[in-house]
Order: C-alpha cells, then sequence, then structure tokens
C-alpha cells in the first residue's frame, strides 16, 4: 500500500469519526434540551403553548450542534491536511509524508520510511478522545429522561389538550379544582372525536354530549351543581389518582359549579342543536297543471345534513273533490338509504297513471330527510311542496261567457264591523244587564251573524265550482244531515286544497287570494255565532274580528295596482317649512316619556357591578362574569362571544383590559369612548 493509499484510509476514518461525533453532540444538545424543559415542567409547570414548540426547538438544537461539529471538521476532505495533521503526531514521519504527497514522481526511498511509520494508535487515540465526552452525555441526558416518570415525558414529546394532569402533584393537594381537564365525548352517530379541553371557562357542546370534567386526587368532599341545582354525589367517583364528573350536556345553556373546601369553580356549558336536514326539491321545478295526467313525473331531490343522514325518500298527497267533499290519499316513494354521508340525492318518478288521477285532482309532491341523531330526534327536514293539478272541463277557454260584476265584499266588511260594535257595546252594559236579557241581545247579534255567514259563504262555494248545501238564514245549525263540525272541516279542506290549486310560479292565483281569507272569515264566524247563541258576547269579539280581518284581505285582493314609475314633485322645503296656519290649533306642552327598561341597559349594569369588583373580589367578578355569560348565550350571543377571552384572560392572568373594553361596548349597544393615556389603568387576571 502506498503511502497515498494510507493517507486516504486515514482520511476516511477521520471522517466517518468526525460524523459520528457530530451526530452524538446534536442528540445529546437535543436530548438536553428536551430533559430541561421536562425538569421545568415538572418543578413549576410549563404551559402546552410552550410545551408545544418543546420538540421542534431540541430538533433545530440538535442540527445546529451537529452542523457545528461537521463545520470545525471540514479539512478533512483535504488530503494534504490529513497528511499534516498525522505528521503533527507521529514525529517518526519527518516530514517524509508531505514530501512523498508533493513529489510529482513516487520515491523508493521515501516510500520506504514511511511504510516504517505505524500511525494506527495515533487514529484510535484519536477516534476515542472524539466519541468519549458526546457519547457519555448523551448516556447521562438519556438516563435523566427514562428516570422522569412517563407522564412528564408525554407533557414534552406529544403535548396534548389534557396532559395538565400527567405532572406530578408535588405533595399534598391544596385545590383539586386546579388543573381542571374537561373532556367532550360526542354521541356516536356524529362521527366526531373526542375533544380535550385545559383550564376550560366555557365548554361549547353538541345537544346531549357527554362532557368528563377531570382533576388531581379523590372525589370524596367535592360537590357539583347545574344552575344552582345539586348534582347527585354518585355522579362523582375516583379514577386511579383523579376524581371524574360526567354529565350529559344540557338542552339549554347552563353554569356547572363546582366547589372543594373552600375553593371554587364556574364552567359555562354552551350546548347547540344538532340542525335538521336541509333538503332542495329540483324536480318538479314549480307548480304546474297537468292536463292529461298519463305517464311519470320525475323526481330530483338533494339533501345535506352536519352530522350525516340516515334516509330520504319522497311523500306525495292525492286530494280529489269540490265544494265541501275531498278525499285524500297519500304514499312513500323511492326510500334511500344514506348510510350516514353528510350528503347525498334522491331521484325517482311518480307514475300518474296508478294514481288514476281525475278533472279537479291536486298532487302535492315533496322530499324528507332524517338525520341519524337517536339522542334529541331524529331530525326530519321537508323540502317546499309542488302542486300538481288537473283542471277542469269548465276551466277551458269557451266563447259564451257571461259578465258578471264583482262580488259585494265591501258590505260584508261593514257589517261584520257593525256586529262588532254592537257586540262591544253589550260586553260593556253585560255588568248592569239581567242575564236573561243578555242572551236574547246575544243571540239576536249572532242571527245577524249567522245571515252574514250565509252570504259570505254562497260567494265562496260559488269561486271554488261547487254549490253551498243550504243553511238557514239567521241560524247557526246546519242541514240535518251534516253537522255544524263537518261543515267547518269542508270549509278547511276547501282552504287548503285552493290555496295548493296554482297555475302560476307565484304563490297564488287572484281567485285564490279572495277565496282563502273568506273562507277563514267563514269558519272564524262558526265560532262567533257559538259564543252568541249562549249569551257570551266576550268570547265572540275575539273571532269577530279576525272575521273582520280576513274580510279585508280579500278586500285588498280584488284591487288592481298599475305599475309604473311615480312623477317626480320638487318642493322648496326651505320655502313651506312650518308655514302652514291653523286657529284652531294651539301648542301643548311636552311631557317627558318614562325611561325604557332595556335589557341591553340592565346587562351593561350588571357588567359594571361585575367590573367593579376586580380590584376587591377578583373571584367573584369573574363569577358574576360568568353568571352575565351564561344569561346572555340565548338573549345576547354577541355579548357572550366577547366575554369568552376576557374571561380566559382574567383567569389566565393576562391583560384583559381590551377584551374588556369590547364587551363593554357590545354589553351596552352603543360605541363606548375609550380614554388612552401613558400610564392607563390596566385590568390583569385576577386568579
Amino acid at each position: 500500500m502506498t503511502a497515498r493509499e494510507r493517507v486516504a484510509a486515514a482520511r476516511r476514518t477521520l471522517g466517518a469519526t468526525i460524523g459520528a461525533r457530530a451526530l452524538l453532540w446534536g442528540l445529546a444538545a437535543g436530548a438536553g434540551l428536551l430533559a430541561i424543559v421536562a425538569v421545568i415542567d415538572m418543578m413549576i409547570g410549563v404551559p402546552r403553548a410552550l410545551r408545544v414548540f418543546a420538540v421542534p426547538a431540541a430538533a433545530i438544537a440538535a442540527l445546529g450542534v451537529a452542523g457545528y461539529a461537521l463545520w470545525r471538521g471540514r479539512r478533512v476532505r483535504s488530503l494534504p491536511a490529513v497528511a499534516l495533521w498525522l505528521e503533527e503526531r507521529v514525529s517518526a514521519l519527518r516530514y517524509a509524508l508531505v514530501t512523498a504527497l508533493d513529489s510529482p514522481l513516487p520515491s523508493s526511498y521515501l516510500e520506504r520510511d514511511i511504510a516504517a511509520v505505524h500511525w494506527a494508535p495515533v487514529i484510535r487515540r484519536t477516534l476515542g478522545h472524539a466519541l468519549l465526552p458526546p457519547l457519555v452525555l448523551l448516556a447521562a441526558v438519556a438516563t435523566l429522561l427514562f428516570a422522569l416518570p412517563a407522564g412528564v415525558r408525554a407533557r414534552i414529546s406529544a403535548p396534548r389538550a389534557g396532559d395538565s394532569l400527567l405532572r406530578p402533584a408535588g405533595g399534598e393537594i391544596r385545590n383539586r379544582l386546579s388543573p381542571l381537564v374537561a373532556e367532550v365525548i360526542p354521541p356516536a352517530y356524529t362521527g366526531e372525536k373526542h375533544v380535550s379541553l385545559d383550564e376550560p371557562s366555557s365548554v361549547e357542546v353538541l345537544a346531549g354530549s357527554h362532557l368528563v370534567l377531570r382533576g388531581r386526587g379523590a372525589a370524596t368532599g367535592i360537590t357539583a351543581a347545574l344552575n344552582s341545582t345539586p348534582l347527585s354525589p354518585a355522579l362523582l367517583r375516583d379514577s386511579a389518582d383523579q376524581w371524574r364528573l360526567d354529565i350529559v350536556a344540557p338542552a339549554k345553556p347552563a353554569a356547572l359549579e363546582l366547589h372543594d373546601r373552600n375553593h371554587s369553580r364556574t364552567v359555562i356549558i354552551a350546548p347547540h342543536a344538532d340542525s335538521l336536514p336541509v333538503v332542495t326539491l329540483a324536480a318538479p321545478a314549480r307548480d304546474t297543471v297537468i292536463r292529461t295526467p298519463k305517464g311519470a313525473l320525475a323526481l330530483a331531490a338533494a339533501a345535506t345534513d352536519d352530522y350525516g343522514l340516515d334516509a330520504g325518500w319522497f311523500e306525495y298527497i292525492v286530494s280529489s273533490g269540490e265544494g265541501e267533499t275531498f278525499t285524500f290519499k297519500s304514499g312513500v316513494i323511492h326510500r334511500v338509504n344514506a348510510g350516514g354521508a353528510r350528503s347525498t340525492t334522491l331521484s325517482g318518478a311518480l307514475d300518474l297513471d296508478s294514481l288514476q288521477l281525475k278533472p279537479g285532482d291536486l298532487v302535492h309532491v315533496r322530499a324528507v330527510a332524517r338525520d341519524r341523531n337517536h339522542i334529541t330526534g331524529p331530525g326530519i327536514g321537508v323540502s317546499e311542496t309542488r302542486t300538481i293539478r288537473v283542471p277542469r272541463p269548465s276551466e277551458y277557454d269557451s266563447i259564451a261567457v257571461e259578465g258578471a260584476p264583482p262580488t259585494d265584499v265591501d258590505s260584508s266588511q261593514i257589517s261584520q264591523r257593525m256586529l262588532i260594535i254592537l257586540t262591544e257595546k253589550l260586553q260593556t252594559r253585560r255588568a248592569k244587564l239581567a242575564r236573561a236579557d243578555v242572551v236574547k241581545e246575544s243571540q239576536r247579534i249572532g242571527s245577524d251573524e249567522a245571515r252574514l255567514r250565509q252570504h259570505i259563504g254562497e260567494i265562496v262555494f260559488a269561486r271554488l265550482g261547487g254549490s253551498q248545501q243550504t243553511e238557514d238564514a239567521g241560524g247557526n245549525n246546519a242541514p240535518a244531515h251534516m253537522t255544524p263540525d263537518q261543515l267547518l272541516a269542508a270549509a278547511n279542506a276547501a282552504t287548503q286544497a285552493s290555496a295548493g290549486a296554482t297555475d302560476f310560479e307565484g304563490d297564488e292565483t287572484p281567485v285564490v287570494a279572495v277565496n282563502r281569507p273568506l273562507l277563514e272569515a267563514y269558519n272564524a264566524m262558526w265560532d262567533a255565532s257559538r259564543s252568541l247563541e249562549v249569551g257570551e258576547p266576550g268570547a265572540a269579539l275575539p273571532p269577530m274580528r279576525a272575521a273582520l280581518a280576513a274580510i279585508q284581505r280579500a278586500r285588498n285582493a280584488e284591487r288592481l295596482y298599475l305599475r309604473g314609475k311615480a312623477p317626480v314633485v320638487i318642493v322648496d322645503i326651505a320655502k313651506v317649512r312650518l308655514a302652514g296656519k291653523r286657529d284652531d290649533a294651539s301648542s301643548s306642552s311636552r311631557l317627558p316619556r318614562a325611561a325604557l327598561d332595556s335589557s341591553a341597559e340592565r346587562r351593561a349594569e350588571r357588567f359594571d357591578a361585575a367590573v367593579s369588583e376586580l380590584a376587591s373580589n377578583p373571584a367573584a367578578a369573574i363569577d358574576s362574569l360568568l353568571a352575565l355569560r351564561v344569561d346572555a348565550l340565548e338573549s345576547a350571543p354577541e355579548l357572550a362571544g366577547a366575554l369568552a377571552p376576557a374571561i380566559d384572560a382574567l383567569r389566565a392572568g393576562h391583560n384583559a383590559t381590551d377584551a374588556l373594553v369590547r364587551a363593554r361596548r357590545v354589553a351596552a349597544g352603543v360605541s363606548v369612548a375609550r380614554v388612552e393615556s401613558p400610564r392607563a389603568a390596566e385590568w390583569s387576571g385576577a386568579w
């Protein structure tokens, strides 16, 4: 082996040594940083926000130290540098090795002298000196890490929410409510994962979820109350060296209060309900008229749900008949099992031949979807309903059209208002009249109401294409073969039928817009007549007023409104303002109005009272803010959202000034000016 080959072999050995040394120093630095953080966490505790960066910081430190070690040994790449390094440590070479490498021609004399020198012991000593220190340091750090409790190592290597209980207590536990870990276990049907929270002040949960609170120590002596209602002690139990409280999240916001001797803590539970499936009917796209009910009607819909669908289907209802006689039949077609998917599509066809539709029949179609909520549901979502109508022969075009004036609805309105005035006067004089006189006069008004109801009925049933069965004028009894309840049911059915029979893309036709409120007036008059017949004018007034309002809507539906742009009127406001004069007008002094009892003002007062206690009693002030947030979760969710960061900052001991200012503005409902100064007072954590 020549001298050059021997130097190249030594260079390879030294290069491997430098690489191994860099690796060992890098591992020792990274492990040492983790050990330091672990020891600090075990002694005084390190926030999870900082522990998350422990492993990345250790990796960066390891790479930095290893890179520095490699940079220091960078000269090993040069063969002359390795030769000089050997010459410095092996004096027997007497620079023969450097001379041989620099000589352009090989020299047998130099090769013989170099071959007589052995530098392997020097390489071995260098190898030991380079690798032994980092190896010893790495072994010591690894021993320290493995000597720490497993929980401490887990908190550093894989920090996660809820691992605050893994830190050793370090003696007697004075407050078993801190640290506190909350675990939210959603219902199985949602497919959601468990969520853990450290030191929670409020917990967002799905209604029906399980909420588990855990802390250090035994459960003996710890009490819990939900909205000031004590919970059963059986819900508190021991688990290893921790206590555990397992409750089901309520349907409404609540405050969970925990007590341990002289320590207390409040956790707000803010539940949200599982939303119903959202169903959109794509086909048929709108209500329509089918002259020949043959073939198949294409159906298509889409359904979505926040936690998954169970099934979807189409429903149809066929109504047949006219006048006061209607029959119904319904069915379900094309049921689809969604299998827990968040969205699905429904498609199918409605066989019109199998329905045996006749002229005047109505078919109502809608899509329905059901979710998998077996806790508070299941939730049923439906689409908008489409109506398919088969027209009657009398509805087609005809050359024999007999003109007729519009029905006299206004006279009905005036008569109904007159009857209401008479009934109100009777109700006012009722206390001064004998019972017999009250009944007699009430029955007289009831007879007039019955005659008016008969007139309304003639208008309604004539427009529906049928004929009203005769009703005695001035009486409140239907024909012998039909009870008043049956006639009322027929009117209700006619209302629903006419509301669905529409040939337009909008809500309804003008004819239906008139018929519907008149039928409502007809039904209300039945109730009023019954009360008047038994001498109860006070009970008859609400349905009489409802009938008057329905007649007014029918009257408005018959009006024609011309479309167009209103003319621009130019008025010299400065000239005409306060220019009018009236001799009979006199000024009067204005009285101040009483202040409105605003809920926003009450919330602002409660907020101010809680903030004023922060300096003297921080714990009570935080509890007051928590109680305010519980009340605001339903009535003022924006305030509840603004209070959350303020409460968290106060409990963590951070600066909460900005969060409190924002919450105060939201509580008052107006912008509140903030005075800035170089030494403005700041609210900080109170525990």
